[in-house]
């Protein structure tokens, strides 16, 4: 035998015959446990369980970012069904109901406003549907964006969309994109939902002719209508959306009424000043739940 293989024999029997080491109990210091009694920390078992919660963690947070935020299942519901019932033989450009209406509300919006998306969402076919079809009223909308670069381009577009008398479809679609991203339960904005790319493709597959659209788009019309309708309102204390006049008198907080209810008690109130003056009252203040114009 050589001696490096005498000297690895005599290491072998040196730790078989070594004394075991104590095990220490919970209380003591160091060791495989926390002081605590808890679980190892760097144990394979509790090392497998964390990896699983933070894939779960991970996958649930990819899903969520490539949906945007969540789907409001209920706003595009609605949205679809006010676009199916939508008087296209009362529309006229950006305004819907007879010319010559008691009373004209103006609706001063922004499309990537969350409030905006609700209330056309939740109120606006309601309204049309008892006071526009019946001729009571005439709803014109008038461009206010005021949250970045899309909500300027996406107001350019609708514009355009106007020129041919398709402005209603197009604000239809502009909404519905919102919804099924999420922007009322995670607002975002100026994230390419509008961008140029995405407005002319909702031009063309609504059927309108696109050489018109893009020749509109790229003009400077379209933008001189939106620069007077931010004018007008500033005009009469509009600051925010959605925003409302009626008869040209601003409602008093910007925002939407909380609900239809309130809509029509403000909307019967001006029909009866109407009809007893040719100049109704200032209507009842709004909601303050608004976007403020940036």
């Amino acid at each position: 035998m050589s001696n490096r293989q005498a000297r690895r024999e005599q290491s072998r029997t040196s730790r078989q015959t070594r004394p075991a080491r104590p095990v220490r109990s919970a209380g003591g210091g160091g060791g495989g446990s926390s002081r605590s009694g808890g679980p190892d920390l760097f144990s394979l078992p509790y090392l497998l369980g964390l990896a699983g919660v933070v894939l779960v963690f991970v996958v649930v947070l990819a899903f969520v970012m490539m949906r945007g935020g969540g789907d409001d299942s209920d706003a595009v519901r609605l949205l679809e069904e006010n676009h199916a019932a939508f008087p296209a033989d009362l529309a006229k450009g950006a305004a819907v109901g007879k010319d010559d209406a008691p009373l004209k509300l103006e609706q001063y919006e922004d499309f990537q406003c969350p409030f905006c998306l609700k209330y056309t969402a939740e109120q606006e076919g309601q309204i049309i549907e008892e006071y526009v079809k019946t001729g009571k009223v005439q709803i014109v909308y008038r461009q206010f964006p005021g949250l970045g670069t899309e909500s300027l381009r996406a107001g350019i577009a609708s514009q355009c969309a106007a020129e041919q008398n398709r402005f209603w479809d197009y604000k239809y679609e502009l909404f519905h994109v919102q919804a099924e991203a999420g922007q009322l339960s995670a607002e975002k904005l100026n994230v390419g939902r509008f961008s140029d790319e995405k407005l002319k493709s909702i031009a063309k597959d609504l059927g309108l002719d696109t050489g018109k659209f893009d020749q509109c788009f790229a003009g400077a019309d379209a933008l001189k209508v939106i620069e007077d309708d931010q004018r007008a309102g500033r005009a009469i204390g509009i600051r925010g959306t959605p925003s409302f006049a009626i008869n040209g008198l601003a409602m008093g907080a910007a925002g939407a009424p909380q609900n239809f209810d309130d809509w029509r008690k403000i909307l019967d109130d001006a029909l009866a000043a109407a009809t007893a003056s040719p100049t109704p009252a200032a209507s009842p203040s709004a909601s303050p739940a608004a976007t403020p114009a940036q």
